[in-house]
């Protein structure tokens, strides 16, 4: 074997990845083992969890039009199988396997399907046109992802001929994922409560990523109003410890029952008999993703600041409460209203600003949005509360959907300059959703 190959088969998967991620999109056409042509026209969102590195890839194959799918990079084609992927169904969506070292021209899925092998020489070899800056200003997003503008213009996304053009076109799509998720809460409101949909939906976002089922079954096992009825017959000074305990029992994460540490730990302290009517069975702890998740992001300090949160509002009712938080129409009061610290020991808070934001812009005004003038709604509009809010926090899908679409000459090579609200964020989610066929 050469050096050469030999450093490069050093390369850690990783970086792969990554070279795939910023690259693949930027080449004319790249050719299988087996000699199939294809272009990259969208290389996929990164896959979390169980499965392949990248989902919902969108492929252009001669011969066959448009593909999409799953991808799966590795530094050597048989790690296919040393990894365990050919007997795993989670990998059965794979369209593409792309290794730097190829043995074959295919690889087998556990489906018993094949999917064609791509070598990431070609890669290595060329960075396209958009790194190499042959491009014009102005037309460098357009010329190296022409078939991603194609396919978001005729969804009424049309490639956008300046910074100014981008930033209308933004603005345009993050009022659709708004207008559909309100068009969602719609929906579920004429199925159940608007409290108990309120209710659900925060405890959804409060598990983010990865623990947004295990929240939401969790909000089913212990109903808005079971917790509301349970807690009104309490003092006001053990609500918060008494709900803390009754949802940390039923998520079952605690290997002491209903029996905890103490708040400094995220767990309420003591021992509240749950309520005998309105809850449901608890949980099992293995449906819950903590495996390398920061502490603040542990379910068990989400589950305590969901009962602050409830607790706070417990006496006017969580729609009320939050249409009250939202009736000045200013973002920083509704931030507040979702934000719970930490305790005076210095912990992290509970919920913090940043997911505070995800929760307004993504649940709350949404959600009242789609009460449309029935009771609980807030005198304030809140669509225009919506598009008064600043830049939240970028997550994985924004940073890559910003590499994809903006073009480097814009905002002084700053393109992300241009992404300068929640608004705009929520319009990179959308244009996403679009091409993995979410929306």
């Amino acid at each position: 074997m050469s050096a050469v190959l030999s450093a490069k088969n050093r390369i850690p998967e990783r970086l792969l990845a990554r070279l795939w991620q910023k690259r693949a999109a930027r080449q004319e056409w790249l050719r299988t083992h087996g000699g199939t042509k294809f272009r990259v026209i969208y290389p996929g969102s990164v896959g979390t969890g169980a499965g392949p590195d990248f989902r919902n890839a969108l492929l252009e194959v001669e011969g066959q039009g448009i593909v999409r799918g799953d991808v799966e990079i590795h530094v050597r084609q048989k790690d296919w199988k040393s990894h365990g992927h050919g007997g795993d169904r989670n990998y059965n969506g794979v369209v593409l396997h792309a290794a730097l070292k190829v043995d074959s021209q295919d690889t087998q899925l556990q489906s018993g399907r094949y999917a064609p092998v791509v070598s990431l020489e070609q890669l290595l070899a060329s960075p396209g046109p958009a790194e190499q800056g042959t491009e014009k200003p102005g037309l460098l997003v357009r010329a190296s992802n022409a078939g991603l503008w194609a396919l978001l213009g005729q969804q009424g996304y049309p490639a956008p001929n300046s910074p100014d053009e981008m930033g209308e076109l933004l603005d345009l799509a993050g009022d659709h994922r708004f207008l559909a998720q309100s068009g969602y809460f719609a929906a579920l409101l004429r199925e159940q409560s608007a409290e108990q949909t309120l209710y659900e939906n925060l405890m959804e976002g409060l598990g983010y990523r990865y623990n947004q089922q295990p929240f939401l079954k969790l909000a089913a096992r212990a109903p808005y109003a079971a917790l509301e009825r349970g807690a009104g017959r309490l003092p006001r000074e053990g609500r918060a410890q008494a709900l803390g305990s009754w949802l940390m029992g039923l998520s079952g994460l605690s290997s002491q029952g209903l029996f905890f540490a103490g708040l400094s730990t995220g767990e309420p302290q003591g021992h509240s008999p749950l309520p005998r009517v309105g809850f449901g069975a608890p949980l099992f702890s293995k449906e819950w993703h903590c495996f390398r998740l920061r502490p603040s992001n542990h379910p068990r300090r989400r589950i305590m600041g969901a009962a602050v949160l409830l607790d706070r509002f417990l006496d006017q009712g969580l729609v009320a409460g939050l249409a009250g938080a939202c009736g000045a129409g200013r973002a920083k009061e509704l931030l507040t209203a979702l934000t719970v610290p930490g305790d005076a020991g210095g912990q992290p808070a509970l919920i913090g600003k940043a997911r505070a934001g995800d929760l307004a812009v993504n649940v709350v005004l949404p959600f009242f949005h789609a009460l449309n003038g029935q009771a609980g709604t807030p005198s304030a509009d809140p669509l225009t509360l919506y598009r008064s809010f600043g830049k939240l926090q970028d997550n994985e899908l924004i940073r890559e959907m910003t590499d994809q679409l903006l073009d480097p000459a814009w905002a002084g090579g700053v393109p992300s300059k241009l992404v300068n609200s929640a608004r705009r964020q929520q319009g990179l989610l959308r244009l996403q959703a679009v091409l993995t066929g979410a929306s």
